[in-house]
Parts: C-alpha cells; structure tokens; sequence
C-alpha cells in the first residue's frame, strides 16, 4: 500500500515538474507563412537565453526555400533585449521551408514567438 501510494505521489510530482517545464518554452505562433509553404528544418530557440515578451520576425524566403532575410519587427516585439532579439532573428535565418518551383523568387511573412 505504501509502495503504491509513494509511485501515485512520484507520478504527480514528475508530472507537475514537466508542466511547469513546458509552459517555460516559447511558444511560436505563425503570424503569415507565405502561401503554399511550410517549415521543413527549424533550429531550436529554446537555448537562446531568457527573456519575457513576444518577438516577432519578418522574414524573406525564396523559391528553393531559404530565408534571405529576417528582421524584427518593432512595432510587434515587446522584448527590449537586443541580443536576445538578434539571436532569434538568427534562427529564422536558419531555417528552410519547402521547395517551390513555382512560388515567386521571394515571398514575405512572419512569425512571432512569446517568451515566458
């Protein structure tokens, strides 16, 4: 009995450290992906460091799906800290989405991440 209620109580505990972990991890909402595209390799941003706010990022992608350019947009990011707010500029610059032989040579959109 007391063995069950020692892995019932183990359980809980794991389970609330994960949700709490979890909810620590930006959370990245597609503001405007370019039509017909989807992200196919995106490097992590969860070791980026800390900060609170939304950080939002302009991007330029071309048909073969490589970002071109990434810029925040300052009028939609509430993160002040200038490194921070490079260091994910830099991430969306690494990241590819899928091939488009038809798409035009450069499409634009944007992504917006909120840090807790």
């Amino acid at each position: 009995m007391k063995k069950t209620i020692r892995t019932i109580l183990t359980a809980v505990l794991i389970t609330a450290s994960v949700t709490v972990f979890a909810d620590k991890l930006p959370k990245k909402e597609y503001v405007n992906v370019p039509a017909g595209r989807s992200i196919t390799m995106q490097p992590s941003i969860n070791h980026l460091g800390h900060a609170r706010g939304t950080v939002t990022i302009d991007f330029v992608v071309n048909k073969k799906g490589n970002v071109l350019a990434a810029r925040a947009d300052r009028k939609h990011t509430t993160v002040r800290d200038k490194a921070f707010v490079r260091k994910v500029e830099e991430a969306v610059m690494a990241m590819e989405f899928n091939k488009d032989r038809h798409a035009p040579d450069e499409q634009r959109g944007s992504l917006a991440y909120s840090f807790r």
